[in-house]
């Protein structure tokens, strides 16, 4: 295997870890509403798998993907579906740790201390699923330009 195949298979695989993980948070939330004893410990697998696997994985993804236009000699600004991509990707990673991250990890704290019930945990809940659709509406666009490559 050549180094560009071996650079677009872990390109590929870290965009399945990163949107696959991403949207596996949707059963995880969905969960732990259902079963309120539950709500702590999926938010708590949420932050572990953000934190050590989906960042990292879209870290990779980011990293391989400039790797693989480099080899291919792409200029980065001349191609729309490229730095298109690029600059939602940013607005990902501001989004993601800017926001998302500090929500989540305030989220737990408060359900903590003051419970699923409490109003400071339902405007957290709010936030969190807001930033959360967000972030997944960017990954899934950014995985449709990588996919499709519109001419723009």
């Amino acid at each position: 295997m050549n180094t560009y195949l071996f650079i677009k298979l872990l390109h590929i695989v870290a965009a399945i870890i990163s949107v696959g993980f991403n949207f596996s948070y949707i059963v995880w939330l969905r969960k732990g509403k259902l079963e309120n004893e539950h709500l702590l410990f999926a938010l708590k697998g949420i932050k572990l798998m953000d934190d050590w696997l989906a960042n990292p994985s879209y870290i990779l993804s980011l990293f391989s993907g400039l790797a693989m236009c480099y080899l291919n000699g792409i200029d980065l600004l001349t191609i729309n579906w490229v730095s298109t991509s690029l600059f939602l990707f940013a607005c990902l990673g501001i989004v993601g740790y800017g926001f998302y991250t500090p929500i989540l990890s305030k989220q737990i704290r408060i359900l903590k201390a003051e419970g699923s019930d409490s109003v400071s945990y339902r405007a957290i809940d709010k936030k969190q699923t807001m930033v959360g659709v967000l972030l997944f509406s960017l990954s899934l666009t950014i995985l449709f330009m990588m996919v499709t490559k519109p001419s723009m």
